[in-house]
């Protein structure tokens, strides 16, 4: 990815936001997604963005705030929720962990994409009037790691054999360790599983975790992201522009019509109810000779525009797309990008027509 992506002027904003932690590929990235498809490996994601909301008023606070429904989470339930603006267009989207130690306080650890953290925090303060809680970047405090692939399960489970890894269900959290956290992604069994612990805790595991799991660098990441057409905020979403459900939030499980009032409620729910969304996240497979630029349309034969490639990967000629749906439909799903045929294929988990 560094060697595609260093000659653009305007790169991907999710090619160079990983920092040093993650390299783009540990020797031989097609060995790594090959990995990551078929069979397991992890992905450090110690770079994402990590705040925390602590005080006795943070989950009825938060709960005003955004999409999901903040007492639904507990010690052995994680959530991916999101923040919209008051006209119902994304902001933010996070995975929410109940997070406390016998040293620490409760509090609400948010997950989210490692650029704009800063005005995440300020957006939050803006939102806090009198309510007792405190915001807090602890991004320096935890490694983040990502356990994907079809074998996950059971390399973990010889990883934590006295956790019971069975039956488990989207969001489940364990304890393996006091301070540690593992779960499996609240938004699709295709994210894998995440495992949170302090700084200090990752001396204590790394040797084990490398003699069980090879290693996947950003580049085979964003390969298996792609072709499992599972979106990420900044690209698929872009702040101020997509509405979230056009984007699979809800399909996501980042929703929850049934909670009360949060910012943009309005705007999310009428389109939801209404049927009203002319805009959907499709997959995009053709030459891998496209090269990324800023804005990428896609196109209907007759030139017209029927919307914009939001991730990339040359390696394998995928890509993900908010296109208009009726035009997809239309166009039988062959559309153009700068002037090279691609198929429009609607994502796995999609549940609208």
């Amino acid at each position: 990815m560094q060697s595609f992506y260093a000659s653009l002027a305007v790169p991907p904003q999710w090619t160079n936001d990983r920092g040093e932690a993650t390299p783009a590929d540990f020797a031989d990235p097609h060995a790594e997604y090959q990995n990551l498809l078929h069979k397991a490996a992890w992905v450090n994601f110690s770079h994402m963005g990590m705040v925390a909301l602590e005080g006795s008023e943070r989950r009825t606070f938060f709960s005003g705030l955004t999409t999901n429904q903040v007492n639904r989470l507990a010690a052995d339930q994680s959530l991916y929720s999101a923040l919209l603006t008051p006209q119902g267009r994304f902001l933010w989207d996070f995975t929410l962990l109940e997070y406390g130690t016998q040293e620490q306080a409760e509090q609400l650890l948010l997950l989210c994409e490692p650029d704009r953290v800063a005005e995440l925090i300020q957006q939050i303060l803006f939102y806090r009037l009198r309510s007792k809680i405190s915001v807090t970047d602890r991004r320096q405090s935890f490694y983040l790691l990502g356990i994907i692939g079809p074998e996950a399960q059971s390399h973990l489970a010889a990883l934590f054999p006295e956790l019971h890894l069975h039956n488990e269900r989207l969001g489940q959290t364990w304890i393996p360790k006091p301070g540690w956290r593992l779960w499996l992604d609240p938004r699709h069994e295709k994210f894998g599983w995440r495992l949170l612990l302090p700084q200090e805790g990752w001396s204590t595991i790394s040797k084990r975790f490398a003699e069980l799991l090879p290693v996947a660098g950003w580049t085979a990441w964003q390969q298996y992201r792609v072709a499992n057409g599972l979106p990420r905020g900044g690209s698929e979403w872009t702040p101020n522009v997509t509405l979230p459900l056009e984007a699979g939030l809800l399909e996501l499980h980042g929703v929850d019509f049934s909670k009360g009032c949060y910012v943009g409620q309005e705007t999310t729910t009428r389109t939801h109810h209404r049927g009203t969304l002319k805009k959907r996240l499709f997959r995009i497979t053709g030459p891998q000779e496209i090269s990324w630029e800023t804005p990428l349309t896609v196109q209907r034969a007759d030139g017209k525009e029927v919307g914009q490639l939001t991730s990339f990967c040359p390696q394998t000629g995928q890509g993900l797309a908010i296109l208009y749906t009726a035009e997809v439909n239309h166009a039988h799903g062959a559309l153009f990008i700068q002037g090279k045929t691609v198929m429009a294929d609607k994502p796995d988990w999609a549940q609208w027509e």
